[in-house]
């Protein structure tokens, strides 16, 4: 982690109203359903419109974080599932209107006339959604609204918080970190030791103080966890990563079939682009690296070139750095809006790597890392992928620890859903550009 998040934590405290979700959603309803109806409700009508909503609730609310890449997610979230709702009802009215069961008291409405009934209501929610999401994140700041930050080896850089005090806990006992924090309304516990910040959590908890603290790989475990019960204890379970075939052959055929599509779509900018890179130095136009995918299995990823040639030929691993002198003017174009990466849509066709997974490391990176991290090497618990989840929330140079907890969060609740999820992301990250190339 370079340091703290630039954007004050007491912005983004306060999520969207469940209440708020749910009136929003009984109105659409009423409008899109019933109201060409007169408001004239049949007892199946009831029954239907009651089912819809409790349904949709259950898969639409949640609730946000702090960050605003965290809050991006968070309203598609609520986008997807909205319309995943949608879905499983449009099925569910299909299948009344085929055993001929009609739904309301006038003519049988027509399997277009529900399906634009559909459209619309997934619209509406739509709509509502992105305005929810919007005043569920200006809340107001409460005023004198004071923050102290306890750290423990690693200094947090503080220059974007000037108004947060900050303290050690290596250099001070325990009253006075107690003193500190009833004194300070907020808390942010920051790299600190897992039984020291335990201590420090539970007297929070005491004194009912509002606290943040960064995650440790334990915790991301226990985060995907599954609440169960023996006897009357609550436990917790957590299996090993594994995925069905059923899911792995439709994570397969999605790569192949838009790997596909995105190549044909894109060659005209694969023109361009190694043109580009051939007349201003006319060099190759691709670059061939050994990278790792699932099961530390090697395979050579494509990109385009965007450094000067011959860099491979220094000893030792070269990372990229921000400002770094190697990259050529087109190579720091393609870098800053990542379009380096497209030729691995040939790498996800080969069956190398797919849409959605960690980033591929170098073997000898991995080494490395793994001397400081041993858990490094969890990440090849599935393929590797075109963007992950600590791409769409950190950029080039995101630290290898957030990055390993990034993705560790990834493969513990892997699904088509987060696939979609991180794919939307990536779609800001890359129109908006990278600052730290």
């Amino acid at each position: 982690m370079k340091g703290l998040n630039k954007y004050p934590l007491r912005e983004y405290r306060s999520g969207i109203s469940g209440s708020l979700i749910v009136c929003i959603i009984i109105l659409e309803y009423i409008a899109v359903f019933y109201g060409r109806n007169g408001f004239h409700f049949s007892q199946q009508e009831i029954y239907l419109l009651t089912g819809y909503l409790l349904l949709t609730i259950l898969i639409t609310c949640n609730h946000h974080g702090m960050d605003r890449r965290v809050r991006y997610e968070q309203g598609l979230n609520l986008i997807l599932r909205s319309i995943a709702a949608n879905l499983i009802m449009l099925v569910f009215l299909c299948g009344l209107e085929k055993t001929g069961l009609e739904l309301q008291s006038g003519p049988e409405p027509s399997e277009w006339n529900i399906c634009k009934g559909m459209l619309l209501l997934s619209l509406l929610q739509i709509v509502s959604i992105v305005i929810l999401c919007r005043i569920g994140s200006c809340r107001k700041k409460r005023k004198g609204d004071r923050q102290i930050i306890l750290y423990g080896e690693r200094v947090p850089d503080v220059s974007s918080r000037r108004d947060a005090a900050c303290l050690s806990i290596m250099t001070s006992d325990m009253e006075l970190l107690k003193r500190q924090i009833c004194a300070h309304d907020t808390i942010y516990l920051y790299d600190i030791a897992t039984e020291r910040r335990n201590d420090l959590l539970k007297f929070c908890f005491e004194n009912r103080k509002p606290v943040f603290f960064t995650a440790k790989l334990s915790d991301i475990e226990l985060y995907s966890a599954d609440l169960l019960q023996d006897g009357e204890t609550p436990v917790f379970y957590q299996d090993i990563y594994r995925i069905s075939r059923l899911s792995a052959f439709g994570k397969r055929l999605f790569d192949l079939v838009f790997s596909t599509v995105f190549l044909i779509l894109l060659l005209p900018l694969f023109a361009v682009i190694a043109l580009c890179i051939r007349l201003e130095d006319g060099q190759g136009v691709f670059y061939y690296q050994t990278r790792c995918t699932k099961d530390g299995k090697e395979f050579r990823i494509i990109k385009f070139r965007s450094m000067v040639t011959g860099v491979e030929a220094q000893p030792g691993i070269q990372l990229a750095a921000k400002g770094d002198a190697r990259l050529t003017r087109i190579g720091y174009i393609l870098r800053k809006y990542r379009l380096d990466e497209l030729p691995q849509l040939i790498n996800i066709l080969k069956g190398d790597m797919s849409f959605v997974g960690p980033r591929p490391e170098r073997p000898e990176r991995i080494q490395e890392i793994q001397k400081q991290i041993p858990e490094f090497s969890f990440r090849t618990a599935v393929k590797a992928g075109l963007t992950g989840y600590a791409q769409v929330h950190g950029g080039y140079h995101i630290n290898v620890l957030d990055k390993l907890k990034w993705d560790l969060i990834y493969i513990e609740n892997q699904s088509m859903l987060l696939d979609l999820k991180i794919i939307f992301m990536t779609i800001p990250a890359v129109l908006q550009g990278s600052e730290d190339v």
